[in-house]
């Protein structure tokens, strides 16, 4: 196999561990390629924390490959395993003994041509502003929310357990192809979280009253990589044809057990 070694710069334990991967690799007769040659590649090995994936998902678009990742970082909840486990994990990818876990993307694009991806979230936001954003989105066509509030996450099932989940969103499993629509910190009571099906035509439009010389721009921010300045006025539309993420996993396929672990849900 050919394998894309992709780390945290900034973690030493990323670091050491994968000069230890390579000799491993080396020592078993296996290929390393870098970054030029990530269309090569049969496998990433990413280390690092949910950061560190995300960030390799989007330097190696548009070649995807199937990622494994070690967590190195905090919580991990797109990693496969521990780096105390990474050695006997990396022996059972190499026997085959491994099954892919899909994870679908969002895609949009902007009024002015602008193409946005994200695999766990975009996030549209006020900003600094003082102002509040008054947001509408339609779904097939249909009016599904209009508020006024802080802003809207707008997630998949990776990213339901981040920042939506913080703010009162739905866990949603992984391999499904639903997208959360949760408002942030909306003025009304009766706005709650909508979630959708990936493959809905999804328009999202926002409103900033006031002097625009007073106000700060809203933001939209993919996976917490990307942030792009919006008008004070403005659509987003989603589509569903953006190619699922492949995560290798070779621990148990047990979604509720690794998140009540990593959440400290349920202790006794």
């Amino acid at each position: 196999m050919r394998f894309l070694m992709y780390s945290n710069p900034a973690s030493p334990e990323a670091a050491a561990l994968s000069e230890q991967l390579r000799e491993r690799l080396a020592k078993q007769g296996q290929q390393l390629c870098d970054e030029k040659e990530a269309g090569q590649a049969d496998m990433a090995i990413v280390l690092g924390g949910d950061g560190t994936v995300l960030r390799a998902v989007r330097a190696l678009r548009p070649a995807s490959k199937p990622i494994w990742a070690v967590n190195c970082g905090h919580l991990g909840y797109l990693t496969d395993c521990p780096r105390e486990q990474a050695f006997s994990a990396l022996d059972r990818i190499l026997a085959g003994e491994y099954h892919m876990e899909r994870r679908i993307q969002l895609g949009g694009s902007l009024l002015d041509g602008a193409r946005v991806y994200a695999l766990n979230e975009l996030l549209l936001h006020r900003s600094a502003c003082s102002h509040v954003l008054q947001v509408e989105v339609l779904v097939n066509g249909c009016l599904a929310l209009r508020f006024r509030g802080d802003g809207l996450i707008l997630c998949t099932p990776s990213g339901s357990t981040a920042y939506n989940l913080s703010a009162g969103g739905p866990v949603l499993m992984p391999e499904m192809e639903l997208i959360a629509m949760t408002p942030i910190c909306a003025q009304s009571l009766s706005v709650a979280p909508i979630v959708i099906s990936a493959r809905d035509r999804v328009r999202v439009s926002w409103h900033m009253q006031g002097e625009e010389r007073q106000l700060e721009h809203p933001d939209l921010t993919a996976d917490g990589q990307e942030k792009y300045r919006l008008p004070m006025d403005g659509a987003l539309e989603l589509n569903g044809d953006i190619s699922p993420v492949a995560l290798v996993r070779t621990q148990s396929n047990d979604f509720y057990g690794r998140l009540q672990h990593r959440m400290h849900w349920n202790a006794e």
